[in-house]
């Protein structure tokens, strides 16, 4: 792993090589370009050259058409050009006339001279910086073939033709120097993107690592860094996918936990409510049993309390089915539109069938129909579980039931009553299961300590919520909503597990 290391480290970043790549590129083409140009630009002097001698080799031809005397033509007519060289060659390639070798004693056949060899088989030809065997010089060579007779001409490579036939090195120059600004741009763009790139580099270092990364830091506008930016932003939105993930099954864990606390605690309470009816009602009559001389008054009053501590029996186990419904199978209730007012009314006629000393005059503030969307029977189970707990408890003579407020989805309730209330403190846990105030009393009048249990998961199960406090003119004053119609949802349903759980 150290060597690996040691050569990632040796490599040179990809910018930087991306950059040498470029540079090398740039460079050789711009060599080759100026290579090509530097020959082109020679090849156009050279045949200025050449037409210009080719000129002088017509001129002289016509010259000597009209008998002029061929030393004459040098001296008259070319004598602007004293070091113009003019040689005759015949078709057999003999010399018969030099101006720069007037003997001809040492002359040999010019058959095989480029020029003359070119001029034989095309009309015309001519040599560069070739050396003469006679004069040892060295001299630009045109050559034009005219009928029988060729014509040379031929300028030494003096530093007159040496200027003229030079290139030009300002084009050089000035492409030289749009090459080194090119590369210092490139220098420039390629760190850009090797900044992106490193950045990308990181990114995906700290990815790797699983840290968290916020789509907050732009890359530059530019396609790479548009990608950049989508790549991060993707990379947060799974990031935030995974935590919401995580999120709901650590939420869902500590449901199904709760669930089970909830569920190991309602039989640990039912286990300890049960013991004392059934520990009365195998009293009573056990000593009936045992006594069967009792007296008959006494008899009929261990009987009557019996049935009593039966029908409380029978409370509690009408009330953990309840809660267990709510639990278990909330949300294949019965839904359907309610008439609140309905249900009041029914409440309020079973009232005149209690004893005189459990009424309680019901008031309310609304008698057309009021409707809801809801459980009948578990509505039913809210307002009757309310009056139950006014009656018990309250030590007050009337209820109040209304509704303060309504908006497109939902009423507002409040039921209330004018007894003496709770202390504050125990308010946070009127809603929990088997909460009760003052427990020998709750007992001797057969409450099963499930019933606001009740109330609470049912408002919760319509979607609603419900809260409960000290009416100012005392006793207790319960505030609770319900849906007019069907708005559940599944995030609501969601939020309705959370509540009941918590």
């Amino acid at each position: 792993m150290a060597t690996a290391s040691m050569r990632r480290n040796s490599i040179l970043p990809f910018h930087q090589r991306l950059f040498i790549l470029l540079l090398t590129f740039s460079w050789v083409v711009v060599a080759c370009f100026l290579t090509f140009q530097y020959n082109r630009e020679k090849q156009f002097k050279v045949e200025q050259v050449n037409t210009r001698l080719q000129a002088a080799n017509e001129q002289i031809f016509e010259l000597l058409e009209e008998h002029v005397n061929i030393q004459d033509i040098k001296k008259r007519h070319f004598k602007h050009v004293p070091e113009l060289r003019i040689t005759l060659i015949n078709t057999a390639g003999d010399v018969t006339y030099d101006s720069e070798e007037p003997s001809i004693v040492h002359r040999v056949n010019h058959r095989q001279r480029p020029e003359v060899k070119q001029a034989l088989l095309t009309g015309s030809g001519y040599t560069t910086f070739r050396s003469s065997n006679s004069t040892q010089n060295e001299y630009f060579y045109s050559a034009t073939k005219f009928d029988k007779l060729i014509i040379r001409t031929a300028l030494p490579y003096n530093m007159s033709l040496i200027n003229f036939l030079k290139t030009d090195r300002t084009f050089l120059w000035f492409m030289l120097f749009i090459t080194l600004f090119l590369s210092i741009v490139a220098y420039l763009l390629t760190r850009r993107l090797g900044r992106n790139i490193a950045r990308l580099r990181e990114f995906s270092v700290r990815a790797g690592a699983g840290e968290i990364i916020t789509a907050t830091e732009q890359f530059p506008h530019d396609e790479l860094g548009e990608i950049s930016n989508q790549i991060i932003r993707l990379y947060s939105k799974l990031q935030r996918a995974a935590e919401d993930r995580d999120r709901e099954r650590q939420a869902a864990l500590y449901e199904a936990q709760e669930k089970i606390r909830i569920k190991r605690e309602l039989t640990n309470n039912i286990n300890h409510e049960l013991k004392t009816p059934v520990a009365s009602i195998c009293g009573y009559i056990e000593t009936v049993l045992d006594n069967p001389d009792l007296d008959e008054n006494v008899r009929l009053d261990f009987l009557k309390k019996s049935y009593a501590q039966a029908q409380r029996l029978s409370s509690l186990l009408r009330d953990v089915t309840t809660i267990s419904k709510l639990d278990e199978t909330g949300p294949t209730l019965n839904f359907q539109q309610v008439d609140i007012a309905k249900i009041i009314s029914e409440i309020t006629d079973n009232m005149t069938s209690l004893p005189n000393g459990d009424k309680m005059r019901v008031n309310c503030n609304f008698s057309s129909p009021t409707y809801v969307f809801g459980d009948p029977a578990l509505l039913h189970s809210v307002f009757q579980n309310l009056t139950n707990n006014a009656i018990a408890y309250s030590g007050g003579e009337d209820i109040f039931i209304r509704i303060t407020s309504e908006n497109a989805n939902f009423y507002t309730f409040s039921f209330s009553d004018n007894g003496t209330g709770v202390e504050a403190r125990h308010l946070p846990h009127l809603f929990d299961r088997f909460y009760r105030v003052d427990k020998g009393r709750s007992r001797k009048l057969g409450g099963t300590g499930l019933g606001l249990a009740i109330v609470k998961n049912a408002i919760l199960q319509h979607h609603g919520t419900i809260t409960v406090c000290n009416g100012i003119y005392g006793g207790l004053q319960f505030t609770f909503t319900l849906p007019k119609h069907e708005i559940a949802t599944a995030t609501q349903e969601s939020s309705v597990k959370r509540h009941h759980f918590s």
